[in-house]
């Protein structure tokens, strides 16, 4: 992934070893998470403009308060390549 503009306006915070944390410091809105240890970045789809996204599955859904009926998995916490359970919690 690559910055092209603004990237003096990103900060990051790291939660875990695993993950850091990015967003705008103008706005204050989400941008991506970078996994270092994996190799992966995470971009926040609602980022990118015209992007058709389609979600494929719930994390930290024994969080949640709004109960979502949509069939697709419901992970209690993260998959287990990014260090959580991967247990599935019923729908």
């Amino acid at each position: 992934m690559k910055v092209t503009s603004g990237a003096e306006h990103i900060d990051g915070f790291n939660k875990t070893p695993n993950s850091t944390r990015k967003w705008c410091t103008k706005c204050g809105g989400h941008l991506f998470t970078e996994h270092p240890t994996m190799g992966v970045t995470d971009v926040y789809a609602a980022i990118i403009p015209g992007f058709p996204f389609q979600p494929g599955v719930h994390v930290n859904y024994q969080e949640t308060v709004l109960r979502m009926h949509d069939g697709l998995p419901k992970l209690r916490d993260y998959p287990k390549e990014m260090g959580g359970s991967g247990e599935v919690l019923p729908e």
